[in-house]
């Protein structure tokens, strides 16, 4: 199985807190990491682990965060030769967490810079290729349509959110992409902005009507959703102790990705990364992705098929 990851790649800066400090003020935290990340890193280890080979397509700094993350991927076998090292910083992304809610601050560095306009996209032979962080990527944004239009085999995309503001041109050019794309990933509230509509219902239309053919929505605590024109199904979420769920949705996605390449029918891979995300949750960072051993075993346990 072979699998193509194109986006962002940072270091995540993870402390917990209480409370927010005030303007000026200050809180202690008891707790700080730093972790690998980015959304097109997090699918890339995950698929690696779960024992797909992985490709993955973006830009680091030659700093100390770009050379300990390249590090990281090489160790766990994640093809990086194509992962350029400019200059400039490394993304950072300081994570938040309060609770169960998380909050970021984002530093795109090599990532606003990124684009594939030197690549032959023809020559990336890959049974799926996967697209992320469409909002965040400056860049990248105008290769996206030539990447969904030229690379073989299928394609999926979880473009997240737009912390500068949904503007209606980007939303265009994504919309654009879609009819060239088999699964996309969102979560519901991004998914409403990107469609317009506010209703689970209206918000699977519209995907659809826009071209997309398999739709994979994240609903954090209540499960997921997946929807393919035929049936719309809900899967709830396997109950866990949650440390911290930055790139759970990530996670997911390479579960999904991975079960869905293996032949399973949409509701089984929406299970099976379900399952994937929840192991995610119960640690902090790349340590707590897991294996397709440990994943089957976990569906074992709560006596769901496994892969």
């Amino acid at each position: 199985m072979k699998i193509a990851a194109i986006g962002d790649i940072n270091v995540d800066l993870i402390t917990s807190v209480e409370t927010l400090p005030k303007k000026g003020g200050q809180v202690i935290t008891n707790d700080f990491e730093i972790h690998c990340g980015g959304c097109a890193a997090n699918f890339a280890f995950a698929c690696t682990k779960l024992g797909a080979e992985v490709k993955l397509f973006g830009n680091v700094s030659n700093d100390l965060f770009g050379r300990h993350i390249i590090k990281t991927l090489e160790h766990n076998i994640v093809d990086i030769s194509n992962v350029l090292m400019s200059d400039g910083k490394t993304g950072s992304t300081v994570s938040i967490v309060q609770g169960s809610e998380r909050s970021f601050i984002t530093y795109r560095g090599t990532n606003a810079t990124f684009s594939m306009r030197e690549v032959d996209f023809k020559n990336i032979k890959v049974d799926l290729t996967h697209l992320t962080s469409f909002f965040l990527l400056d860049a990248l944004q105008s290769d996206y349509k030539k990447i969904a239009s030229s690379i073989y085999g299928l394609k999926s995309i979880d473009p997240g959110g737009d912390p500068l503001g949904w503007h209606p041109e980007k939303l265009r050019q994504l919309r654009e992409i879609l009819p060239k794309i088999d699964i996309f990933f969102s979560n519901f509230n991004e998914a409403r902005r990107i469609t317009g509509k506010r209703e689970l219902q209206q918000v699977i239309e519209k995907l659809l009507k826009l071209g997309t053919k398999i739709i994979a929505l994240k609903m954090g605590e209540m499960g997921s959703i997946v929807a393919d024109g035929k049936k719309i199904t809900r899967l709830a979420a396997f109950k866990v102790k949650t440390a911290d769920t930055t790139g759970a949705g990530d996670a997911f996605d390479a579960g999904f990705v991975f079960a869905y390449l293996n032949g399973k029918d949409i509701i089984e891979c929406a299970i099976f990364a379900n399952a994937t995300a929840a192991l995610s949750i119960e640690g902090i960072g790349w340590n707590n992705y897991s294996t397709l051993e440990k994943v089957n075993a976990f569906l074992r346990e709560h006596k769901v098929k496994e892969l």
